[in-house]
């Protein structure tokens, strides 16, 4: 059987805008973390989800030949075929990995207050939705190390955390849902909308904020375990906003990990220092 998974893609040489496909919306349907664009349908991009990973076509977002175009692939195995999940107000379709906490959610808004089932089994502390249908709309992300759930920020801007109620209802997510509020981003009526879901696991996964010192050797955050892949965002003002950050094991597989791409940007891969300013930031 085909694996239910969620696959990002990058390019590491050039400025190319980031893919992201997944089994539930299904092969060819893309999205882009540093786009505020509906999904589209690439027929040269991924292809086929297999049992044992995916199939990517001649797409140059994904697949390009030039000398500059190395790629990375992050990918997040679900819990196979979504099934119709009932918990929330909104019907929605979940595949849940409820081991490795990670869901993939399919639902279509209705544009007033409601809840989504995500079918974890505990609350996620990270959500980041899209909407796929119709005008351009942000990337609304609930994280629970923000100020509150009346909080949001963006993977697709670089802006710092805001107070808005209207996009998680000012609820954080339960065991069994989350909740969204009247926006476009996250619940616009008759829109189709993806969210992927986490929540943390002993051993597994961390979701956490910690505060910058604003110093080269910066705080010292405890995993409990070795993490393959960090992302990073800064959510106060200080020295003002900042783009996210995403380092893993994959492209540097020792110590120092310098080589970053950023989920908000189409810029290529570089080892520049990031902004470590004494302000609050989120990790996940």
């Amino acid at each position: 059987f085909p694996v239910t998974i969620l696959v990002w893609v990058k390019s590491r040489g050039r400025a190319v805008d980031h893919a992201l496909y997944d089994s539930v919306r299904g092969v060819q349907k893309q999205l882009e973390s540093n786009q505020t664009g509906a999904e589209t349908t690439e027929t040269t991009g991924v292809t086929a989800f297999n049992s044992d990973g995916y199939t990517g076509g001649a797409l140059d977002q994904i697949n390009g030949t030039t000398a500059t175009n190395s790629f990375v692939d992050w990918l997040w195995k679900a819990g196979g075929a979504a099934v119709t999940n009932n918990a929330g107000s909104i019907s929605s379709q979940v595949s849940a990995n409820v081991e490795a906490g990670f869901s993939i959610v399919t639902y279509t808004g209705t544009g007033a207050n409601a809840t989504v089932g995500h079918g974890l089994g505990k609350a996620p502390g990270l959500v980041i939705v899209k909407a796929r249908s119709g005008t351009a709309t942000e990337w609304p992300v609930y994280h629970a190390g923000l100020t509150s759930a009346g909080y949001w920020i963006r993977l697709s801007s670089t802006a710092v955390q805001a107070a808005d109620a209207t996009l998680f209802n000012s609820t954080a997510p339960t065991s069994t849902v989350f909740s969204v509020g009247t926006a476009a981003e996250s619940n616009g009526n008759t829109r189709n909308l993806v969210a992927y879901c986490f929540a943390e696991i002993p051993g597994f996964s961390k979701i956490f904020s910690y505060t910058g010192n604003g110093s080269a050797d910066g705080p010292y955050v405890h995993c409990g375990f070795k993490p393959k892949y960090v992302l990073i965002k800064k959510t106060a003002t200080g020295s003002g906003n900042s783009h996210w950050y995403v380092f893993d094991t994959a492209r540097d597989a020792e110590n120092l990990s310098d080589n970053k791409l950023w989920p908000s940007s189409s810029e290529a891969e570089n080892s520049a220092s990031i902004d470590t300013s004494t302000t609050n930031n989120i990790l996940s």
